[in-house]
């Protein structure tokens, strides 16, 4: 959960890795804005907060939607082929888990490739990297969002096909709204559930 201690040596013991490969995933994790390092503290999951939500939103629907709108535009069969497999993979893949919370990590991987998939024709190498760094830091607000009282709130498939036909049909400025409405759907459910009582 937000702010949870990440203590080294339960959890190298846990998962049966040296200390140092333990410090070098939470580092990444922490270049993600997935964790923090404090001076005599050690490493937290990282806070969560809806003014940080609501400008993770809005830098995700800017620029992924950018990336989206060059990937159209620049891509070919072959990219075309890449979004209809990676959403046929995602369409077939279980979304909760089994103790209600969050969703699968088998669904959280399909999930991503699939976002993947649809900005892989983007030329601009730095605007992919930055997308993909957006995209994992709203991850774990993706997952509060995952909650089976609110799924039922949103029909996630019918979300992710819409997105795979209108970006290989070439109808770049829907796909780009239905990206934007799809990341902002998102958004709207942690803050009317998890983030509903947290200052700004």
């Amino acid at each position: 959960m937000p702010g949870t201690p990440l203590r080294l040596a339960p959890l190298a013991a846990k998962h049966d890795v040296s200390m140092s490969v333990l410090r070098e995933a939470l580092t990444r994790l922490a270049e993600h804005n997935l964790a923090t390092l404090s001076p005599n503290q050690g490493f937290r999951v990282v806070e969560i907060s809806r003014s940080d939500l609501i400008e993770l939103t809005e830098l995700r629907t800017n620029l992924e939607g950018l990336a989206l709108t060059q990937s159209i535009t620049a891509g070919d069969v072959a990219w075309e082929a890449r979004v209809v497999s990676a959403h046929h993979v995602l369409a077939k893949v279980t979304i909760p888990r089994q103790d209600g919370f969050g969703s699968t990590d088998e669904w959280s991987e399909a999930h991503t490739a699939f976002h993947e998939a649809l900005v892989s024709a983007c030329e601009n190498r730095r605007l992919l990297a930055i997308t993909a760094s957006l995209r994992n830091s709203s991850e774990l607000y993706r997952q509060l969002s995952a909650l089976p009282a609110d799924e039922e709130q949103r029909d996630l498939v019918t979300e992710h096909e819409q997105l795979m036909v209108l970006a290989t049909s070439r109808r770049v400025a829907d796909a780009h709204a239905a990206l934007v409405q799809h990341i902002t759907r998102t958004t709207e459910v942690v803050l009317a559930t998890t983030l509903r009582t947290t200052p700004l």
